[in-house]
Formats: structure tokens, C-alpha cells, sequence
């Protein structure tokens, strides 16, 4: 009798004709040994050869699952001593001055002109900085000239494109080169780490009004 005969009766069948247990464990694959040797044929019993073949399987399938279970075991051990030592970095940031990629920028009542940083990969002849404010509504268009590659900083005086103060909040930005140039800028900020905030998601640090993902800075200053 061959152990494939059995297998039916493991489980229900879906609607394919498969078991719903797509993966046989090394109690269910005992279970079908037994059962094997329990309802062979008495006049034709089991090849021997065939019957240690079977059993050397086991003993593979079995292998492997510790192996899967000791690999599993590993993985976890090095997430935790990961986040460990991530939390660790993190506790000590507070108070340091960060560069940190971001779209996001702030503006309140105290300070009127803000530095914009961004990165350029490649030369940009000609382009535009759109901010827009919470809403998703552009506030201020500006054209910018020639930018060599590498960082740049670029000052907003506050004013939307009609002349008027914004209101204090956060604004996003975005640099659009001009037609089709292939040049990739990236925008960021510096600031001091103003707080540590350990969520759901992963550290967050509170960099000039913004909630920045630990992932997201780039370079870690001195105390400020």
C-alpha cells in the first residue's frame, strides 16, 4: 500500500482537490507510516528496501523542520538585538543636530525666512520649488536657475505667491526640474533632535517641528 493512498484522509480537500495542509509535519508523516504498516497486504507485505527508503525520508523531513525551527529561532534573536541597539542609538540622539531626508518644512509666527536643503544628483538647468500647504493646495511657485550637483540651501521668505504671509504650520516641497532632464533632487533638513518618540512604526524623532523616521537621517552632528 502506498502512503500517497492515504493522504486524503488528513484533512478536508478545498475546492481544487488539495488538503487544506499544504505542508505534511513530521507527526502527520508517523501517523501515515503507521498507518501504512498497519493496513499492508499480509500475503504481499512491504519490500524492506522500500520501507527503510521511507523511513530515511522521515528522518530528512524531520532534519529540516529542526533546521526551519532553529533558522526562525536565529532570525528573531538578531530582530531583537537589532531593535536593542537601535533603541540604544536612538536615546542618545536627543539634543544633537541631525540631517535628516524630508519633504515636510515648518513655518510659525517667530520665524519668517526658511532654509530649504536639497540635493542634486546631476547639473539642473532650470527648474521650480513648489510648496504646498497641508491641504495638498500649492501656496508659492519659484523659479530657480542653474544648479550645479551635490547640496544646496535656498531661503523662502514665507510669502505666498500673491505676497501674503502664510499661515504657521507645515508645508511640504518639491523641486521640479525643467523638461526632461534626467536629475533626481532629493530634499532634507537640518535640525536638532528636539525628542525621541519610540511608536508602532519604528523610532521618531522630533527635528524642528517634524516627525522624522529614524531611517531617514543621514548624518548625526555633535551635541548642540
Amino acid at each position: 500500500m502506498d502512503i500517497s493512498q492515504l493522504q486524503g484522509g488528513m484533512g478536508p480537500a478545498n475546492a481544487t482537490g488539495k488538503n487544506d495542509n499544504a505542508e505534511l509535519g513530521k507527526d502527520e508523516f508517523l501517523k501515515l507510516l503507521v498507518a501504512q504498516l498497519q493496513n499492508q497486504d499480509p500475503i504481499n507485505p512491504q519490500d524492506g528496501a522500500e520501507f527503510a527508503a521511507q523511513l530515511a525520508q522521515f528522518n530528512s523531513v524531520e532534519q529540516l523542520i529542526n533546521v526551519n525551527d532553529g533558522l526562525e529561532y536565529l532570525s528573531d534573536q538578531q530582530q531583537s538585538m537589532s531593535e536593542g541597539v537601535t533603541n540604544t542609538l536612538a536615546a542618545t540622539l536627543a539634543g544633537r543636530e541631525v540631517k535628516a531626508h524630508t519633504d515636510k518644512i515648518t513655518i510659525n509666527e517667530e520665524v519668517s525666512d526658511v532654509p530649504i536643503h536639497f540635493k542634486l544628483n546631476k547639473v539642473m538647468d532650470g527648474g521650480e520649488l513648489v510648496i504646498r500647504n497641508e491641504g495638498g493646495d500649492v501656496v508659492r511657485n519659484v523659479d530657480l536657475g542653474v544648479f550645479q550637483a551635490g547640496d544646496h540651501e535656498f531661503t523662502w521668505d514665507g510669502l505666498d505667491n500673491r505676497g501674503e504671509n502664510v499661515e504657521p504650520g507645515t508645508y511640504s516641497i518639491e523641486i521640479q526640474p525643467d523638461g526632461d532632464q534626467d536629475v533626481t533632487p532629493i530634499t532634507y533638513l537640518h535640525g536638532e533632535a528636539e525628542s525621541v518618540r519610540y511608536t508602532g512604526s519604528g523610532v521618531q524623532l522630533m527635528v524642528n517641528g517634524i516627525s522624522i523616521p529614524l531611517a531617514d537621517v543621514e548624518e548625526i552632528g555633535k551635541q548642540s
